[in-house]
């Protein structure tokens, strides 16, 4: 078998975050170098998310290189302003129109026309520089991103405009069909 290459996963959700989004790439990973390729992988150093699963942590494989770095999460300041509900706003979840508050409204409204393609945007910019510099130190041969959030496709692109290296991007959703366009 000829020399493994590197590829970087460009991912929001990684463990302990759960859910199937997580599952997809966590076993990306894990068997990825049976076929040559060995995965490092790039998420931020403090998402938020619903679903929790600590137990994946235990799949991440030893040799798999984690790096990360913060993002600035508007989030946190929707749930300040929903204090008063005592409960927070539910990022991926958009409730029936008939039972959104105003302030609802305005903040789903808000997270469909100014944070496009999503509330991670904020992340690109800073990501752009030290995607670049993982790949020059690891000597990555690919890149993929996966989203949601699509943001991290916006990484992928820029990185892609300024470096020669195959880029992948795996839309694990639909962006165009997602009910908050409504």
């Amino acid at each position: 078998m000829p020399d493994p290459k590197k590829v970087l996963i460009i991912t929001y959700y990684w463990p302990p975050s759960g859910g199937g989004g997580v599952q997809r790439w966590l076993k990306f990973a894990k068997y990825l170098p049976q076929y040559g390729w060995i995965p490092v992988i790039y998420t931020p150093e403090n998402p938020q998310f619903e679903n929790r699963d600590n137990s994946l942590l235990e799949d991440i494989e030893r040799e798999i290189k984690v790096y990360t770095s913060p993002i600035k999460e508007p989030y946190e300041l929707v749930n300040r302003l929903m204090f008063w509900k005592k409960r927070s706003f539910k990022q991926g979840v958009v409730s029936e129109k008939s039972k959104r508050s105003p302030l609802e409204r305005l903040i789903t409204w808000a997270r469909g026309n100014l944070f496009v393609p999503d509330p991670k945007r904020s992340w690109v910019k800073p990501s752009v520089p030290i995607v670049k510099h993982i790949i020059e130190k690891e000597q990555i041969s690919a890149i993929v991103t996966t989203g949601p959030p699509h943001s991290m496709h916006l990484i992928g692109l820029k990185v892609k405009r300024q470096v020669n290296v195959p880029w992948l991007a795996d839309f694990r959703d639909p962006w165009s069909d997602w009910d908050i366009l409504d």
